[in-house]
């Protein structure tokens, strides 16, 4: 199981500090309640033009594994406390996500410094051949910007509506190979519209990690 969700940092605020704050504080406090399976911060170092959030994070879970329950109760009170520190909690924008490999080797551990242009695409139109057209152009892009990976996240926002509403339909992302540059005047075909490039650093956890952090019986 896998989902993503937008975050942004709290009014008064700056991207570095909501950064910071994340990876040393909030991430850790998450993994002890939540059994990750794979936890990664793709944090925004740059876009083409202004975006409202400041990282992408993917939460991978095993099948099976209740998230609702565990996000409850006395778990659910700490995480919004610790939220309200960091974070703008009217831009909480998270939806399920089904994954796909375009191209490339398959997902390992991302080394720090790993960078990622992440694509937020809507479709344009008649939705029908949306993935066609996603699928087709992120292969395309793979073999002309010779790429060590291109995948996809086909999303299904949670709120149907409204601030929390995840507002992009697919993210095509764009591995960039160590000391690469993001890709320029880059042109979807005609059933995408490119709402947003964005160029990203990924933090990932560890496996190690999250089985170090991971003591659900300690609130």
């Amino acid at each position: 199981m896998k989902s993503v969700c937008l975050l942004s940092h709290r009014p008064g605020s700056t991207r570095e500090a909501f950064r910071e704050y994340y990876e040393t504080s909030h991430s850790r406090l998450g993994s002890r309640y939540f059994p990750f399976s794979k936890y990664v911060r793709n944090h925004v170092v740059s876009s083409a033009g202004e975006v409202d959030f400041d990282v992408i994070t993917e939460f991978f879970f095993d099948d099976g594994v209740d998230v609702a329950g565990v996000h409850s109760g006395r778990v659910r009170e700490i995480l919004d406390e610790d939220e309200k520190r960091f974070m703008d909690q009217r831009l909480i924008r998270p939806a399920g996500s089904e994954e796909m490999l375009l191209s490339g080797s398959a997902r390992d551990i991302a080394p720090a410094g790993t960078q990622r242009q992440m694509l937020m695409l809507t479709h344009a139109g008649d939705a029908g051949n949306f993935r066609d057209a996603v699928n087709s152009w992120g292969k395309q892009l793979a073999e002309e910007g010779g790429l060590p990976r291109v995948s996809v996240d086909y999303t299904q926002a949670h709120a149907p509506s409204g601030e929390g509403r995840f507002p992009f339909d697919a993210v095509l992302s764009l591995w960039l190979p160590e000391n690469g540059g993001a890709l320029s005047g880059l042109s979807p075909p005609a059933a995408l519209e490119l709402r947003a490039d964005v160029l990203t650093e990924v933090c990932e956890s560890t496996p190690e990690l999250l089985r170090e952090l991971y003591a659900p019986e300690t609130p």
